[in-house]
Parts: C-alpha cells; sequence; structure tokens
C-alpha cells in the first residue's frame, strides 16, 4: 500500500461520514467569527502561484486570521517567508500520516478549494464550518459537498485574477516584493549583468527548439549579456550543447525553488516558456519574457495582480489547434488553449508546432524592449 493513495481515502471517509449529518444546519460564519482558513490545493506549480492572488486577498479581507496553506510537499519551502502571514502545512494524498495531521488540525472555519473540488471531501473530513469552490468542475459528484460555487469569469481574465474571486469583496492590491520576501540563501557566483534562460517545461508541448535558444544566447550575448542557464532536474538533455559557451553560467537541475528564485531577482530578464518557473519569475518583480504556445497570454500572463513588473508574451496570438476550452476541468466558453500530451497517440501532439513558431529575433526584440 506503500505510495497509494487509499489508506488516505479511508482516513477521510471515516472522519466524514459523521459530519455529514450536520450539513443541512450550516452557515457560513461572519467575518468576525473567521479565525482559522485554510486553502487547500494539489496544483500544479504554476497554478499554485498565480494563485497567490487568493492568499493576498484573504490577508486583505482578514487582517486578524490565521492563514494556513495545505499545499504539495516540494512546494511548501518557497513560501518560509511566510508571505501575507501564511503558514504552510505539506501534504500528498498518499501521505496518510499527513492527512491525519489536517484531520486533527481542529477548528476550521472556512476551507477553501483553487480548483480541485475533490478536495471538498477533505475539508468536510477536516470539519470545515463552510466550504468554497469554484463552479462547474466535472465529473459533478466533485461538487456535492460545497458550501458555495463561485463561478469563474464571463469574459476573459488571467488565472491570477479569477482564483481572488473565491474571496467576496474588492480585488487584493496588485503584487509587491514587500508582501512576499526574498530568501536568504546561498547563491552560486553570478555575472553582473545577466539574463536567464530557462529552457524546461512541464509538458514536451512547451519546449522550444535548442537551436532558437541558441539563436537567442547569441543576439543577446552581442548586447553584452552574460548568459544564465536554468532547468529542472532531468531536463539537462534540453540544453542546447552547441549553445553553450565557455563564459556562461549554468545552473542545470541544481537549485531548489527558493535559489532559483533568488537567483531569478537579480536578472535583467528572465525568459522562460509558459510554464511553473515563468509564474515564479512573477514574484521577484523582475523583467520576464514569456513563450506562449499551448497557452494563451490572456489566461496564463500577468493579469492586474502581477501586472507591476515589466512583462511580454511571445507566441502566436491565435494557432489552430489551441482549440480547446477547458480549464481545471471545466468548460469555460472563453478559454482557448491546448492541452494535450505530447505523443504519437492522437489526441495527443506529435510535434509542438505552436512553439515552432516563436521566433528567436521576436524573443530578443522582447528582451531589448525590457532592457
Amino acid at each position: 500500500m506503500k505510495n497509494s493513495r487509499v489508506p488516505g481515502r479511508l482516513l477521510i471517509f471515516a472522519w466524514l461520514l459523521p459530519r455529514l449529518l450536520l450539513r443541512f444546519w450550516r452557515r457560513k460564519p461572519a467575518a468576525a467569527e473567521m479565525r482559522r482558513i485554510v486553502v487547500l490545493h494539489q496544483f500544479l506549480l504554476g497554478d499554485a502561484l498565480m494563485a497567490t492572488s487568493l492568499l493576498a486577498k484573504l490577508r486583505q479581507q482578514h487582517p486578524a486570521a490565521e492563514i494556513l496553506l495545505a499545499c504539495p510537499p516540494l512546494q511548501a519551502e518557497m513560501y518560509a517567508a511566510q508571505p501575507y502571514g501564511v503558514r504552510t502545512i505539506p501534504w500528498s494524498p498518499r501521505d496518510f500520516s499527513a492527512i491525519w495531521r489536517l484531520c486533527t488540525l481542529g477548528r476550521v472555519d472556512w476551507a477553501l478549494l483553487m480548483g480541485e473540488n475533490r478536495l471538498s471531501f477533505l475539508a468536510r473530513a477536516m470539519g470545515a464550518r463552510w466550504v468554497s469552490g469554484f463552479a462547474g468542475e466535472t465529473p459533478a459528484y466533485k461538487n456535492w459537498l460545497l458550501d458555495e460555487a463561485v463561478p469563474y469569469a464571463s469574459e476573459p481574465e488571467a488565472w491570477s485574477d479569477t482564483a481572488a474571486r473565491l474571496v467576496p469583496g474588492p480585488a487584493p492590491a496588485p503584487f509587491a516584493l514587500a508582501d512576499w520576501p526574498l530568501p536568504q540563501v546561498a547563491l552560486p557566483d553570478l555575472p553582473a549583468r545577466f539574463v536567464l534562460l530557462h529552457v524546461g517545461a512541464s509538458s514536451a508541448t512547451r519546449y522550444w527548439p535548442a537551436a532558437n535558444w541558441t539563436a537567442l544566447a547569441q543576439h543577446l550575448r552581442a548586447r553584452g549579456l552574460a548568459i544564465v542557464w536554468s532547468c529542472g532536474p532531468g531536463e539537462q538533455h534540453l540544453l542546447p550543447a552547441g549553445g553553450i559557451q565557455e563564459n556562461d553560467v549554468v545552473l542545470a537541475g541544481s537549485l531548489r525553488l527558493p535559489q532559483l528564485r533568488a537567483v531569478m531577482a537579480q536578472a535583467a530578464v528572465n525568459v522562460c516558456p509558459d510554464t511553473g518557473v515563468a509564474h515564479l519569475a512573477k514574484t521577484t518583480g523582475r523583467p520576464l519574457v514569456m513563450l506562449f504556445g499551448p497557452g494563451a497570454e490572456v489566461l496564463f500572463g500577468p493579469g492586474q495582480f502581477f501586472g507591476a513588473a515589466p512583462f511580454a508574451g511571445v507566441g502566436p496570438v491565435w494557432f489552430p489547434c489551441r482549440n480547446q476550452r477547458s480549464i481545471h476541468h471545466r468548460e469555460v466558453d472563453w478559454v482557448l488553449r491546448c492541452g494535450r500530451r505530447f505523443g504519437d497517440a492522437p489526441p495527443a501532439c506529435k510535434r509542438p508546432l505552436c512553439m515552432e513558431a516563436i521566433q528567436s529575433d521576436a524573443v530578443a526584440a522582447a528582451v531589448g524592449r525590457m532592457l
């Protein structure tokens, strides 16, 4: 049963069943009663970071409440500085002891689900007095235990702004570095003025060709800029072997997330595909150039919340196979994106033509504008 979800699910249902009887007498606690608020998620890095607006708005609306973020263990270290006064609880659906800690946490006045309403079963097992999530997740059973279902935006909007809709009230103040201080971490020696090129991505459909990375690096060196190459663990094969020069710095899967954030905070410009590390760069306040292929800038760009820092999105505004309207297991009319996996079996993507359509000189020009 090691690494199985079954023990955790049995525990959740054991705590859940007696608490279901109280459901029909529930009411949302008043603002003055909100002593402990828990945000639950198992999102990947990018979606979680874009939802920072939710944490900001919670603190804005509930300044005296204890706010806990229950998130995947590898993400928890990012929040060591306790942005917005939020503390983390690392957990995984396969970690029985972590689920036990959540179920025995004690008083929970409000549980918010970033986008995964299946976690409403856990929220109810924790004894949450009120559970809020976004409406419309499929299949429908995931929504059964919600007390409050909040609709997605009816018009195009960045996820970083949509996430805050779970909390009533005016939009949160835009992100400021003072709200999420940079960590004090050991860093490698870095050039005085450099551009960070992050070649990795969460899906092969977001890989930019090595030849394009090589050409971009040549453009930037011609402007007198140093190059720092970055990728995640196991992504070293994405580094352009013929494009790395002797004076370049290569950080190939060697940094933890807080260290990578600190490096990005020193970059003149960060260049990343539309992936989790790009959204990490948004939390540094430094200039960012994002490469959009399967995803759309309107959905995954900075939005209003992360709109203070210089930003440029590069990629086709429209692409024929960017035609899916689903996000977080919901159909949203205005969404146009591609969530296909890379591979040979249809409807998988055999070749990411949308990424190949991004020209290196267009990216170099965007970096130039940032400088």
